[in-house]
């Protein structure tokens, strides 16, 4: 019996070594595969069975040169077939001189082999064909290759030693596997010229990097044809059949062909007799490159571009035993292009299989070592990340030894076989919650486990989805809405509850309940919008890939004649009549009930009274209750809430109408009459605009006014160790533990103010507060006053501060070490604890949180782990 495939963890610089360990994945239980153990990582392309599957770009890269077994490109056409080594054979005939059947005890008399080999998909990539128009194929992704050491004996062996050699009227040698496919075995034919040249190497492979073949590559025999498309190397062997002609199996004809662009159709290809056509069937790989990092939804924080470099790498690889001789990168669309290093790592995976697989790289001659290029290269580039700056696109071309390239443009065919393009990773540069570039590939896969976490599409899928948008929303929106159900405004503000949330969008309703668990930005903020027209607020705060989602949530249409006709109108609210302050002069009532200033579903003015320069991109704004408003009036916020900030959109044509931006953010400090916030500002550099938000607020004068609305937030801190979460209450917390990051700390700053003033829970708090340098720390002098028994802060600094010499705290990257010695300092280990989160979302996703579930466990992170 073949070993089950191998799912240890072992890893090796060039590969992962295997123990096996019989595990069955859920998906094929009950499928005629339930005897297969496979790798849970593998990305399914056409459902539970077949099978069909690649491997996530990163899982392929982090194994190098050699592919694991467990993770090598699966192509199924039909159930596995349970083989068994003492009962398998082959059976060789046709114009050979001895027609016989060989068992696998026979093979091993033969001398034994030990070759690397790539074994790519001929529609590897073919999801990019699909995305510009649908071919007859799945979508496969550039993750349909794998390298590995394959040991046999040579096709030619076989057949002269076992089968007393070829006729000399071969032409053809066809094999066929005994898998039981809806058409039979699968079949095909190679030339006798590659099968039996020294030159191409065609192996019969017994093993699979030192192990038997696993079940989903072939146990116990296969072929491995060299340089060709995977489909020619049959797997489960079990016929070889010499012949004039091509191989007859039905395969052979309805499968591995690129038409011309012309032929549109499988029934065309019928009609016309394209599919007997022998100039159109692939055998070869054509040279082909794939750019893997920095991976899709991947982002680079621009906070420092002093000596920073992204390292962009990949692979290419190509047929016909041709050199891979040169990777482009371009920035510019191919006016200019960076030679990327080449890294050959074959010489160091032979040492590798030397040592584990049994390859003896001595039994061949240095001439022989020096002609075979039957595997993959990695190529890298570093570029500097001021150079990604206004950079749209990254693209790869690579070129072989006989300068052919990869083409610009796609090529799109009926099948989708060897598209090899240039391969195109764009940049996008977004602003929060730091400004960074995310690099966003041409196509993503359903499944793959990489990628769980991100929702970001292709580009390509993308453009697709957007073009198709727009043209269903042009021919059938005018029909769909006059069949929508029609609201009055009345109706709808009755919505107004988390068990019931309508909202109004350009005009039309929307029942957004079940999706406020799922809300990014948490069930309050869709909360102050609920029974209300938001157009204004949802189009300065969302992109047109959340206008987008809004229709999943469409109940119906406001019904604008019958609430223009009304002859009541709404009752304005009591701020109506608001008047703009010019001055900041402050009157505080002398006595009676006071009154919350704010409001969670209208907007308040506040005026700006003061600013100052914290550093050179970060403020501090002072605001105050303009003076017309009421004497009682007091703006009362619960500890960790936010609030939202709108402004116009700082424009320069004038004549044009100003957008409104609005985001939401947690004041430092909040008095009766006055609020506190520090905010960074992101200002423009080179080509990249500024902050729409905060560049605004950076010129407001004193004295101006600026809307607000809230407060709004999912933790509150009620005071005495007591928090309200989610609207979950914890009692009598011990603990808190903090991380902050860059501005991230004002919730964190206003969390210790209130917990240092409890008197009857007083909690022990903990805070890591990470900075890029000394001169960015917000409220440094503050901290180290109010640190004592209660309060430990741990700052660590991303650069060396010129007093780096009497500097205490600490350098560098946030670490584990840093957690473990600073996030929960107190004795008490068994103390209830809880961890609060703020800062810019690649610290949070890349650091902090892989750190505390590495240090604390899957459990406490999602019961005890928060983010602000």
């Amino acid at each position: 019996m073949a070993p089950n495939v191998e799912l240890s963890q072992q890893k090796h610089s060039l590969g992962l070594y295997h123990a096996p360990t019989g595990l069955i994945d859920a998906k094929d239980r009950g499928t005629p595969d339930a005897h297969v153990s496979r790798d849970p990582n593998l990305t399914r392309l056409t459902g539970k069975h077949p099978l069909n599957a690649e491997t996530p770009i990163p899982l392929l890269m982090d194994h190098g040169f050699i592919t694991p077994n467990s993770l090598h490109i699966v192509r199924n056409h039909g159930p596995v077939p349970q083989n068994q080594w003492d009962t398998h054979s082959i059976a060789i005939s046709g114009l050979v001189n001895k027609p016989v059947t060989i068992t696998m005890d026979d093979l091993l008399q033969l001398p034994s082999h030990t070759l690397a080999v790539t074994i790519c998909c001929a529609g590897n990539r073919r999801k990019e064909q699909n995305m510009i128009k649908p071919s007859i194929g799945f979508s496969w992704g550039p993750g349909g290759i794998g390298t590995a050491y394959y040991t046999g004996v040579f096709l030619r062996d076989v057949i002269n030693h076992l089968a007393g050699g070829l006729k000399p009227e071969a032409l053809h040698i066809c094999m066929e596997g005994n898998d039981n496919t809806a058409k039979g075995g699968y079949g095909t034919s190679i030339t006798v010229n590659r099968a039996m040249s020294p030159e191409f190497d065609v192996l019969i492979a017994y093993k699979m990097n030192g192990e038997p073949l696993p079940y989903d590559h072939g146990y116990p025999v296969r072929c491995i044809v060299p340089g060709c498309i995977g489909g020619r190397s049959v797997k489960w062997l079990s016929k070889i059949e010499a012949s004039t002609d091509v191989s007859q199996n039905p395969f052979q004809n309805a499968d591995n062909k690129v038409f011309p662009s012309t032929v549109l159709s499988a029934d065309q290809a019928t009609a016309e007799n394209w599919w007997t056509n022998p100039d159109y069937s692939v055998y070869d790989l054509n040279v082909n490159g794939v750019i893997a990092a920095p991976y899709h939804g991947s982002r680079i924080a621009l906070d420092d571009l002093s000596n920073k470099v992204v390292v962009v790498n990949g692979f290419a690889y190509g047929g016909s035993n041709r050199k891979v001789t040169r990777c482009e990168i371009t920035l510019d669309d191919g006016k200019t292009w960076r030679l990327a290093d080449i890294t050959d790592r074959k010489p160091e995976g032979d040492r590798y299989a030397s040592e584990h697989y049994g390859y003896d790289k001595s039994q061949y001659p240095e001439s022989y070592n020096q002609t075979r290029y039957w595997t993959w290269v990695h190529w890298s580039i570093e570029i500097p990340i001021a150079d990604l700056l206004g950079v749209q696109e990254i693209c790869l071309r690579c070129w072989n030894e006989t300068n052919s390239v990869m083409p610009k443009d796609l090529n799109w065919s009926l099948m989708g076989m060897l598209n090899n393009c240039w391969y195109r990773v764009k940049l996008q540069l977004i602003r929060e919650p730091t400004l960074s570039l995310v690099f966003q590939h041409p196509t993503t896969l359903p499944g793959d486990t990489t990628q769980l976490e991100n929702t970001l599409p292709g580009w390509m899928e993308e453009n697709q989805a957007e073009a198709a948008t727009a043209a269903t929303t042009t021919a059938s929106s005018n029909r769909s809405i006059d069949k929508l159900k029609a609201f009055t405004l009345q109706q709808v503000e009755k919505h107004t509850t988390e068990d019931d949330c309508w909202l109004i969008y350009d005009d039309l309703v929307y029942d957004c309940t079940s999706f406020l668990q799922s809300h990014p930005g948490g069930a309050s903020s869709i909360l102050l919008a609920a029974g209300t027209d938001c157009t204004e607020e949802f189009d300065a705060i969302h992109s047109q890939k959340a206008k987008d989602m809004l229709a999943d949530y469409l109940v119906g249409k406001l019904d604008i004649e019958k609430q223009a006709s009304s002859s009541t109108p709404p009752t304005p609210p009591p701020e109506a009549e608001q008047v703009e302050a010019t001055t900041t002069k402050l009157t505080l009532p002398s006595s009676g009930a006071m009154k919350p200033y704010f409001d969670p579903r209208q907007w308040k003015k506040l005026v700006l009274q003061k600013k100052e320069h914290m550093s050179a991109t970060i403020r501090r704004f002072t605001f105050a209750i303009p003076q017309d408003a009421s004497l009682d009036a007091i703006l009362s916020l619960s500890t960790g809430l936010h609030l939202f900030i709108k402004l116009p959109e700082d424009i320069n044509d004038r004549s044009a109408k100003p957008k409104m931006v609005m985001r939401a953010y947690t004041p430092s400090k909040v008095h009766e009459r006055t609020i506190e916030f520090v905010i960074k500002i992101y200002f423009p550099f080179n080509s990249i605009p500024g902050g729409k938000l905060t560049t605004s607020l950076d010129q407001i004068r004193l004295g101006e006014t600026v809307d607000f609305k809230g407060p709004l937030g999912e933790i509150q801190y009620l005071g005495d160790g007591e928090f309200d979460i989610h609207n979950k209450l914890y009692h009598g917390i011990d603990q808190i533990g903090m991380i902050a990051g860059g501005t991230g700390i004002t919730p964190m700053w206003q969390l210790i103010q209130a917990a240092l003033q409890d008197s009857v829970k007083r909690p022990y708090m903990s805070l890591i507060y990470c900075a890029r340098s000394k001169d960015e720390i917000i409220f440094y002098d503050e901290l180290k006053q109010l640190e004592c028994d209660r309060l430990r802060v741990r700052i660590v600094l991303s650069e060396v501060p010129d007093d780096g010499g009497s500097w205490t705290g600490g350098i560098g990257r946030f670490t584990m070490q840093e957690l473990q010695q600073h996030l929960f300092p107190f004795a008490d280990s068994g103390a209830s604890r809880l961890t609060f989160l703020c800062g810019p979302d690649p610290m949070l996703t890349h650091c902090c949180l892989p750190l505390l579930k590495e240090a604390y466990g899957e459990e406490f992170c999602a019961s005890s782990v928060f983010t602000f």
